[in-house]
């Protein structure tokens, strides 16, 4: 017996290590260093080149240090730079500080609807439930406004809260969709249309159902929510 004892412990052990392998360290302040050395290096030589190179690699070290100067490049660098360091924090999966950068830099960027989608992309990847509540007001907050241009930052929102697997991104995407219906904006620019459409697919995406119209989806919803679990994972 103590012998099977001795054997299956020895081969738990071994499954144990295996895993521990496995399993990505977390970057070390050290290794955070040489990469934000690089990145100022870069800066140093007005290299562009050299600058993407040193944001790409970035995107593989999800330390706060790091997240902090991608926070910093997306407010104060040239577009195609600030996407590059939007594209390295996507990288930055599950992490609080990489998704708190992402948050802070969207106002910065309103002028420019190609470092905001990069920036919401990068929300969506990146998959924290805190960005949840900042992609809704995002696309919520434009609604209202009479501005065509406002559509590829909505659109951006809502696309956003169709990658965040989360339950409150479904139901982000169903008051965004709720709110589309009432708020006031010229019939003929067909805007109602083109928002429900971001909806309709967004909401596909995370439930895997084509629900052309509101009250379909949120009757849907209110049926099948109890069979998804918090991160959409189903029971």
């Amino acid at each position: 017996m103590s012998v099977k004892i001795g054997v299956l412990c020895a081969v738990l052990g071994m499954a144990i290590a295996s895993g521990a392998q496995d399993a990505p360290a977390k970057p070390s302040d050290a290794d955070a260093r040489a990469r934000v050395d690089a990145w100022n290096l870069a800066v140093k030589n007005k290299n562009d080149d050299e600058k993407i190179a040193a944001l790409t690699a970035m995107g593989d070290c999800a330390h706060p240090t790091v997240a902090g100067t991608l926070a910093k490049v997306l407010v104060s660098e040239k577009e195609d730079i600030r996407i590059q360091a939007a594209k390295s924090l996507g990288r930055m999966t599950n992490s609080a500080d990489a998704a708190k950068a992402c948050h802070g830099a969207i106002k910065a960027n309103a002028a420019s609807d190609k470092v905001v989608t990069a920036i919401f992309e990068a929300m969506g990847e990146i998959n924290h439930p805190s960005s949840v509540g900042v992609a809704k007001d995002w696309a919520e907050d434009d609604l209202g406004g009479r501005d065509s241009q406002d559509i590829p930052t909505i659109r951006a929102g809502v696309e956003c809260l169709g990658a965040l697997k989360w339950k409150s991104a479904v139901e982000a995407i169903l008051d965004v969709w709720r709110k589309n219906r009432v708020v006031g904006r010229d019939p003929a620019s067909n805007f109602r249309e083109k928002v429900r459409k971001y909806c309709v697919q967004a909401l596909q995406r995370q439930v895997g159902e084509r629900l052309g119209n509101y009250e379909e989806a949120d009757d849907w919803w209110k049926k099948n929510s109890k069979t998804f679990n918090a991160d959409m994972t189903t029971r």
